[in-house]
């Protein structure tokens, strides 16, 4: 029977109207008409009522995920079956007033701590298990045999921009964009290039990324833990992809992050080893007070990926740091034959959040 519409408001009736929108997605699903994550989308969502036409209202944070949402066969469908059960008379896809607009560029990007001393093979290793050590710190991966280890900038990028907005909301479900592209381009990341695209090959590796499992041990405190990034990474058309991330890694992000500058980021997004040195330079001199040499040897357990020799790591390492230095030239480091020499200097964010957040 279609619910009688009272006219003395904007839209009613909160409670009937997300029974009857779970019904339909029940019948959907029921039929085989829409897949499980849309379904379990869909009971994620909370209709604010009917409106005066009988419609039921769901809101959106912008008129192009509203517009993108209405026109998307899993919402047809669904307007469809309210329809034909009586439920409602279809759906009404309205832009919330408080509506966030498009965000800006991020004045600061934060990584976890915890990646900074230890992070993520530069390039593709065989096998599925990885291990970094940084003095008494170890960071070791573990993935799938079939999906395979994370690799290169784009989990780099990803970790970054999944913990900056993981403080942004500070809340562990969160959108990261109106689509997947969209998140992609926050990324620096373009749609296009086909099966071995640029964005074909990020995707692969924020699938690598969600499925791999960070055990984190410090020998010192003998203190250990396993992180796992995302518990749950779900596209639903109208919205934008739905992220829940793992609650160590949330916890980790939201207490000990690194804030870095996004021009810098962009500026070596095309290198893995400058966005490793970068973030753990910028970590380092938020709590020295002396002038320190780090030695060769442990930059390498710590940076490098399994060089043939130690000096192709110096090598790299010094093309990497003089790429930091032309972004950041108020960093005070010098490489030299025993080791790198970092005196004490302003962080690449002058904050007081960073020396704070660095010292946690």
């Amino acid at each position: 029977m279609q619910p009688e519409i009272p006219s003395g408001s904007k839209w009613t009736r909160k409670g009937d109207a997300q029974l009857a929108f779970l019904r339909a997605a029940e019948v959907l699903w029921g039929r085989g008409e829409i897949t499980d994550d849309h379904y379990h989308s869909l009971f994620a969502e909370e209709p604010l009522g009917f409106d005066r036409e009988g419609r039921i209202v769901l809101e959106y944070p912008s008129a192009e995920t509203a517009a993108a949402a209405e026109g998307h066969a899993v919402c047809v469908r669904l307007a469809r079956v309210l329809s034909e059960k009586k439920l409602s008379k279809g759906l009404a896809h309205k832009v919330a007033r408080s509506a966030r607009q498009p965000a800006a560029r991020r004045k600061v990007l934060y990584m976890p701590s915890f990646l900074t001393g230890c992070g993520l093979p530069h390039s593709k290793v065989a096998g599925s298990e990885y291990s970094r050590v940084n003095g008494n710190r170890q960071l070791s991966l573990l993935a799938p045999e079939k999906v395979g280890l994370p690799y290169g900038v784009y989990p780099r990028l990803a970790l970054i921009h999944l913990a900056t907005e993981a403080l942004l909301c500070r809340e562990r479900t969160f959108y990261v964009g109106d689509s997947a592209n969209s998140f992609l381009a926050r990324m620096g990341v373009h749609d296009g290039g086909g099966a071995s695209g640029p964005s074909t090959r990020a995707r692969d590796q924020l699938t690598r990324l969600c499925r791999t499992a960070f055990s984190y041990h410090d020998k010192s405190e003998e203190v250990g833990q396993t992180i796992v990034v995302a518990d749950k990474w779900v596209a639903w058309p109208g919205h934008g992809l739905q992220v829940t991330l793992g609650e160590q890694f949330y916890e980790l992000a939201r207490k000990s992050s690194v804030p870095l500058d996004p021009g810098i980021v962009d500026g070596l997004r095309r290198s893995a080893l400058s966005l490793d040195a970068y973030a753990w330079l910028t970590h380092r001199v938020a709590t020295l007070d002396r002038d320190t040499v780090i030695p060769w040897r442990p930059l390498e357990r710590q940076f490098g990926s399994d060089y043939r020799h130690p000096r192709q790591f110096r090598w790299k390492f010094r093309k990497s740091l003089a790429m930091i230095q032309e972004l950041w030239s108020g960093v005070d480091c010098e490489p030299m034959e025993k080791g790198l020499l970092i005196r004490p200097c302003a962080p690449s964010v002058l904050s007081w959040l960073e020396r704070a957040q660095a010292k946690r």
